[in-house]
């Protein structure tokens, strides 16, 4: 079996994962269903030989478990931030592509610090994952891609839904 297609397999597990965050309701589940996804895309990112995408993704599960824990402070924000920039960076092997995970992380990790209401939360995951597909296809992640654009429309959905139920109450 190939790098590419060992890769994309184990995004397809990843991918449920993302996609349970995005459909669940609690703040506390969506975290650690992205702490999950993380981990093992940083997993595929080995086999897609994106030393950036595996430093990226690894922080990722770290913060992730730190919000689901309500451990995530301004100071850890701040140390994040310069985890992702300054060992992405350095991992970068993909040159400008490289950075885009970076940038999508740092982005992420910062809103993420004031984003506490699950419409925010769920705000935040559509820009992480509309930015994280265009990266995607260009390592030719094609589950990530094509799962991330339906996990960033399912979770605009859900927004949408909840706030059409609010609303005829």
């Amino acid at each position: 079996m190939t790098p590419l297609i060992t890769g994309n397999y184990i995004s397809f597990a990843a991918a449920c994962f993302t996609l349970a965050s995005a459909l669940s309701g609690d703040r506390k589940r969506i975290y650690l269903f992205q702490a999950v996804q993380c981990f093992l895309l940083a997993v595929a990112n080995i086999f897609f030989f994106s030393v950036s995408g595996v430093t990226t993704f690894l922080l990722c599960a770290v913060r992730n478990l730190l919000l689901a824990c309500d451990r995530f402070t301004r100071k850890l924000c701040i140390v994040f931030v310069a985890a992702v920039a300054v060992i992405g960076l350095a991992a970068n092997n993909r040159g400008l592509l490289g950075l885009l995970p970076v940038i999508t992380t740092a982005l992420y990790t910062i809103i993420c610090l004031y984003a506490k209401r699950e419409k925010a939360i769920k705000m935040n995951m559509v820009v992480n994952l509309s930015l994280w597909a265009v990266y995607e296809i260009f390592i030719s992640d094609y589950v990530s891609f094509a799962v991330d654009s339906a996990t960033a429309a399912a979770a605009l959905f859900s927004i949408f839904r909840k706030q059409n139920v609010r609303r005829h109450l």
